[in-house]
């Protein structure tokens, strides 16, 4: 795969600009958009040359080296200035200055420029620009389990419609409301490390330990349905499964769009067919493509480790309150950028190979007083037995007195 490329202006021959039939565009074979590369090229116009309204596929970025370029109601682009642009973003008309212009274009998904009428409506071409969740399976009630299990072994992602009902997600959504109100400066980034607190997201609301906080979330983290289901897909490396993070994240309005990545990226271990971590995002408020809604890249875990999806790759999980979005660990996703007014939320429950560390370290958030109340499913997840690799020829791993951990919560009453 190859990693840095230079594209030479002098190894390439111009075109005709196909859109116009005036000007000259410059291609560059080795960035078409292909593993995980952007599209590169090179457009130079004549002068007093106009383009009508449009839109692209995806976002945009410009960078100008001659003469200038209008943009109508926007602003006027000389050599030197650089512009970025939303995909579904209309704009123009745009004309070139009396020298002409010239400018590269880069972009993660296809440039090529979408006609828009004078009177189109910009919301619309932006739905059509903007990926949707028409590739995510959608299950309904009585789940069928089996059928969900092959779509996330392969896809990597379902989404579960009315997984809560409306009075379990009003019981778990008031009880974070009343945290939140005594505990104005909780769920802050402050991990010590400032680009990671920067992927956490400035304007995003986290916790964790949800059980000692939102009581209401035992039945969520400790649930048959999800527990049963992340140790089935897991099997495949581990014969007990752990409680890897349980999570509010609340993207606030004005949040700028996660950083693409894989939950598996805090372990330096291979991707292959069997997951080591699953999750389970749960919407307390409607997920739209305007507050937020996480996106995923969808079959992304067999992907070459460093290929990048394109723009038209991620399918966002567009979900009413109450739905669930199940997924691979392995699969490439992100929090969608808050655009709207309001917040969005949604518990995130993840579940690893019973031999890994946690991201969560739930013997610090969690006191044993509050562990010794649960139930002991629950008590399981959170790290208080032992895992027995011994089916697949390895050993006990997390031994309290080269014995069961659970003794501790009896012995340090």
């Amino acid at each position: 795969m190859t990693n840095a490329l230079k594209f030479d202006l002098t190894k390439v021959t111009p075109i005709a600009d196909p859109s116009t039939d005036t000007g000259e565009i410059s291609f560059f074979a080795d960035a078409l958009g292909q593993d995980g590369r952007p599209f590169v090229l090179m457009v130079e116009d004549p002068p007093n040359k106009t383009r009508e309204r449009h839109y692209h596929h995806g976002d945009v970025l410009y960078v100008y080296i001659k003469g200038e370029h209008h943009i109508e109601g926007e602003a006027t682009y000389r050599a030197g200035d650089l512009r970025w642009t939303r995909a579904g973003h209309v704009y123009g008309p745009e004309t070139t200055g009396p020298d002409g212009g010239a400018w590269w274009v880069i972009s993660y998904s296809d440039p090529t420029p979408v006609d828009c009428p004078i009177d189109s409506d910009e919301e619309e071409a932006r739905q059509q620009a903007m990926p949707h969740s028409f590739d995510m399976p959608h299950f309904g009630q009585p789940y069928d389990w089996q059928a969900i299990d092959t779509e996330i072994k392969t896809i990597g992602g379902v989404i579960l419609d009315g997984f809560l009902k409306s009075t379990e997600a009003e019981s778990l959504n008031k009880e974070i409301d009343q945290y939140l109100e005594t505990n104005h400066k909780a769920g802050n980034p402050k991990s010590g490390s400032a680009r990671y607190d920067l992927f956490l997201g400035h304007k995003t609301i986290r916790l964790h330990g949800l059980i000692s906080k939102v009581p209401a979330t035992i039945n969520l983290i400790g649930n048959p349905s999800l527990v049963e289901w992340a140790t089935r897909m897991l099997k495949g490396k581990a014969s007990s499964v752990l409680l890897n993070a349980g999570e509010l994240i609340q993207i606030q309005p004005g949040e700028p769009p996660q950083f693409a990545h894989r939950d598996t990226d805090s372990w330096p271990l291979p991707i292959d067919a069997d997951p080591v971590i699953v999750n389970a995002i749960v919407a307390l408020d409607d997920f739209t493509s305007e507050n937020g809604a996480t996106k995923i890249a969808p079959s992304s875990w067999n992907w070459e480790p460093k290929r990048q999806p394109t723009a038209d790759e991620y399918s966002q999980a567009i979900m009413n309150k109450g739905d669930a979005l199940l997924f691979r660990g392995d699969l490439i996703h992100g929090g969608g950028g808050n655009k709207s007014n309001s917040r969005r939320r949604a518990l995130s429950i993840s579940y690893c190979a019973g031999w890994l560390r946690p991201v969560e370290n739930s013997f610090l958030n969690l006191s044993m007083e509050t562990v010794r109340e649960l139930p002991e499913q629950l008590q399981s997840l959170l790290g208080y037995s032992a895992y027995d690799g011994s089916d697949k020829n390895g050993g006990l791993i997390g031994l309290y007195e080269n014995g069961d951990p659970g003794k501790a919560l009896e012995q340090n009453r």
